[in-house]
């Protein structure tokens, strides 16, 4: 019954006194209020067989490795610097942290006595679980911080993998030739979308890139808080990258004119349903980023786009190496000795049927000079190429 839930009763209680609310209100709630959103009251596992999605991580520590090999050639580019800061959000239960920590001790001991890795936390609940899974000699290379704005000036890099598509976006439809925002209401014992008019200027103007015409009518999402994200962050990186791996599409595929329901999605026991309103603070909600918009933004506070690459080829660049490393291994010492593990987790990343078309790299930097050539762009074309085609 959906007045049982605490959070219902919360919600209904806003709509009740103030009336109708854009839906990045309510999703922030069903995700990250304090006491009953999904993020910070489930107790049980949300990532894995068990949980209700998949992630790169949770295909095995390759991931972490190749990001790992990805961080060790930043920290080359600028220098081989005695520090080096690595920032990463939303780290769930801090998984990728440990494979990229690992990975960084296997691959270049200097590298890895060179970084400080600062993950970033505001709920001490969970701060404490990620604690408790760290080994102790990770413990002395990781320092926990509620969030940006405790943050110092950063040289190295910030790390963001799925992070994006679980910030609250607005719901806008396009009908009769103009662009509504849709606002949430209550509806008998549940909630129920009603149209509204777009009041918010940047909403506006991210509505006035879209392109036109599309048919009628035409509902989709806008994420203003990545583009206040990017923002921040440029405020605190002195010199260095920015890495975002996430699932999304430029803008013009994103917005095409058959993907009439746009890209908004809730998931529980790897089930996906599209009604954001039901069981509220139970199930995951996410929307695909759009990485035009996120680009745009990137260069507006300061930031360089410098690559742009779906997985599968991100993969086949970044990983090149450890992929003919494994080939010789085979040859020399035969199948079973050659850590067969290391192919099966590649072709899950890679495969442009399962992982490796649905998820995007963006690189961005900052007080770089030259043109930075990670292996994991190194077959992708320009990434503006990309990120405008079509529009």
């Amino acid at each position: 019954m959906p007045g049982s839930s605490p959070l219902v009763a919360f919600i209904r209680d806003r709509l009740q006194r103030q009336g109708p609310v854009p839906f990045p209100w309510l999703m922030e709630q069903a995700l990250y209020h304090s006491e009953f959103g999904y993020y910070t009251a489930t107790t049980g596992p949300r990532i894995g067989r068990q949980g209700d999605y998949y992630t790169n991580v949770s295909v095995g520590p390759l991931y972490g490795q190749i990001l790992a090999s990805q961080i060790i050639e930043m920290w080359k580019i600028l220098g081989s610097p005695s520090q080096f800061t690595v920032v990463e959000e939303g780290v769930e239960d801090g998984l990728l942290a440990m494979d990229i920590l690992s990975a960084l001790t296997e691959q270049s001991i200097e590298a890895a006595e060179s970084i400080c890795y600062i993950i970033l936390e505001p709920i001490p609940r969970k701060r404490l679980q990620q604690q408790a899974r760290f080994e102790p000699a990770f413990l002395k290379r990781v320092q926990w911080l509620s969030g940006l704005a405790d943050l110092e000036g950063v040289i190295g890099a910030f790390v963001s993998n799925e992070l994006i598509d679980a910030m609250p976006v607005h719901l806008v439809v396009y009908r009769d030739q103009q662009w509504s925002e849709l606002l949430v209401d209550i509806s008998g014992e549940g909630f129920c979308f009603v149209p509204g008019k777009i009041r918010l200027p940047a909403l506006a103007r991210a509505l006035a890139k879209l392109p036109l015409p599309l048919s009628s009518p035409y509902t989709t999402e806008v994420n203003l808080a990545a583009a206040r994200w990017i923002q921040s962050l440029s405020t605190k990186l002195e010199r260095g990258f920015v890495l975002i791996a996430d699932y999304g599409y430029p803008r013009a595929e994103y917005y095409k004119a058959e993907r009439t329901e746009g890209t908004l999605s809730c998931y529980t026991r790897h089930r996906r349903s599209y009604n954001p309103l039901e069981r509220l603070g139970e199930i995951d909600i996410s929307a695909h980023v759009d990485f035009t918009a996120l680009a745009e933004a990137a260069g507006e506070a300061g930031l360089k786009v410098a690559g742009y690459a779906d997985q599968h080829h991100f993969m086949v660049g970044a990983a090149e190496a450890r992929l003919l490393a494994f080939e010789k291994a085979v040859e020399t010492e035969g199948f079973a000795k050659a850590k067969p593990a290391f192919l099966g987790q590649y072709r899950t990343l890679m495969h442009p049927g399962n992982m490796g078309m649905a998820f995007k790299f963006l690189l961005l930097t900052k007080g770089i000079n030259t043109n930075p050539q990670l292996t994991g762009f190194k077959y992708s074309p320009d990434p503006w190429k990309s990120l405008a085609e079509r529009l």
